[in-house]
């Protein structure tokens, strides 16, 4: 399935996600996954890890690790399995179906999540009773997430 078939792309962009093969195709896929993977694995840290750090973590030079966050070079699962060991965390590779109406998907999931809150704002503290009326459709199988 083509990007374009997948996602609704405005005609200026469509050239960007337009390739010329399918091996061209399925290395912008790859490096995709990749960038998910360190993106996944930078959000743990509560501050900016450096590249030479992470190089000295899993033994490598600090360009090969630039290059790797660029996307210049596609990472292996051994450097996967080294970043793993080095900082105690664990990858997790999901596989899911594509979904071409993600609007209709977040639609349910904001569903999912809505609470109305039913506060009297004149009760003392200790009065105060919260009663939320969760609304859900347990027939709709859709997780909650950002999207």
């Amino acid at each position: 399935m083509k990007f374009t078939e997948k996602y609704n792309v405005n005609p200026e962009f469509a050239d960007l996600f337009t390739f010329d093969s399918e091996k061209e195709e399925l290395e912008h896929e790859a490096k995709m996954i990749i960038f998910r993977l360190l993106s996944s694995f930078e959000k743990m840290f509560d501050r900016t890890i450096q590249k030479k750090e992470i190089a000295e973590a899993i033994k490598t030079s600090p360009s090969y690790v630039t290059q790797l966050f660029k996307g210049d070079k596609l990472i292996n699962f051994i450097t996967l399995a080294k970043l793993q060991k080095a900082y105690d965390f664990t990858f997790e590779i999901e596989a899911k179906k594509n979904n071409g109406d993600l609007k209709e998907k977040a639609e349910r999931a904001v569903k999912l999540v809505q609470l109305k809150p039913k506060i009297n704002l004149h009760s003392r503290r200790s009065d105060l009773k919260f009663n939320y009326d969760p609304i859900i459709n347990i027939q709709d199988n859709v997780k909650a997430k950002a999207l």
